[in-house]
């Protein structure tokens, strides 16, 4: 176990936690999926994927959701865990321009621009894009693009950071972190899982924007905890810990205990803006449907924050001796 890691007994801790029942057949249909595609390039990438257990990582995240949501954000998982490493792991991840270069098939899919023949990666994402968007909104499509498209930006801004040995300014890492993370594109999915696109008036609101950005903070602060040590000593400073004792010029340990503490805010932030969503959709006089479907969405965000801790304290993804990172 990491010598960091969200502090017991706190409210981070405080959401709920309950692991799905479909994780095993979520984790075999995916790694069908993965070879059927031919994404892995080696065996020790495919080897890696079932070690991860993202079919796992997607049961605990979304407990509720149908087998076949649940093998979707499995693939999803698992797709971002290939990509990430072969950044991260290779030259690519401190070379801007040449990571640009060789994500712009995935910026062409994830924009729906692409035109030639296409990469097993592009092929795998245009899957996920078409099967998640399937019976969703062409707002909540768009969305989920945009988002798939900062997050292959966020990861060349990364990269551009690395390769001139620079730490990130703290004032706008929380922006980019939740952005070469990976957690708008991935929290659209809990819309699907729950049945639907949440109206625009209340997806773009304050309050559902609150609770939004302080779930993924949570999800990508907590992450930070548990691997601070891991990525200290591979010299990668993309860590919210990392950041504020170097910018403070403070001991990991004291910056870990103020990133704690930012998360107990950012708990109560979620919780406030949970209040005033129920409250605006009442003022709205939006249908009865459309207030549920927010409070669960609302709901759902929690649980996976809660879940992703849970995994994140279980897999051999965040321990020593293993691939470096994890779903940031």
């Amino acid at each position: 176990m990491l010598s960091t890691r969200p502090v017991e007994g706190s409210a981070i801790w405080s959401g709920p936690a309950r692991c799905g029942p479909h994780a095993d057949t979520a984790d075999a249909r995916t790694l069908v999926w993965v070879d059927a595609g031919e994404l892995c390039d080696d065996a020790a990438e495919r080897e890696n994927l079932i070690r991860i257990r993202p079919g796992l990582l997607a049961a605990w995240c979304h407990p509720e959701a149908t087998e076949a949501d649940l093998t979707l954000s499995a693939k999803w998982m698992a797709w971002l865990f290939l990509l990430d490493d072969r950044i991260d792991e290779s030259d690519l991840g401190r070379d801007a321009d040449r990571l640009e270069e060789h994500l712009h098939d995935l910026q062409a899919t994830a924009l729906g621009t692409l035109d030639s023949e296409s990469r097993p990666m592009s092929r795998a994402l245009e899957e996920i894009i078409g099967e998640a968007s399937a019976g969703m909104s062409d707002a909540w499509q768009l969305r989920f693009r945009q988002h798939v498209s900062a997050y292959l930006s966020a990861c060349v801004w990364q990269a551009a950071h690395r390769q001139a040995a620079q730490v990130p300014f703290p004032g706008t890492f929380p922006y980019w972190r939740r952005a070469f993370g990976a957690i708008m594109p991935t929290f659209d999915l809990v819309e699907r899982t729950n049945g639907g696109a949440l109206p625009s008036s209340v997806y773009y609101s304050r309050a559902y924007q609150d609770l939004l950005v302080a779930a993924a903070d949570l999800v990508c602060w907590t992450n930070d905890l548990m691997t601070v040590d891991k990525e200290a000593a591979h010299g990668d400073l993309h860590n919210l810990v990392l950041v504020t004792a170097h910018e403070r010029l403070q001991a990991r340990r004291v910056a870990a205990a103020e990133v704690s503490a930012a998360c107990e805010r950012r708990v109560r932030t979620y919780t406030a803006a949970c209040r005033e969503l129920s409250a605006l959709t009442a003022a709205l006089g939006l249908p009865d449907t459309v207030r549920t479907d927010a409070d669960r969405c609302a709901a759902s965000l929690r649980v996976w924050v809660r879940g992703h801790l849970e995994w994140g304290l279980r897999t051999p993804r965040y321990h020593s001796g293993t691939t470096r990172t994890g779903r940031d």
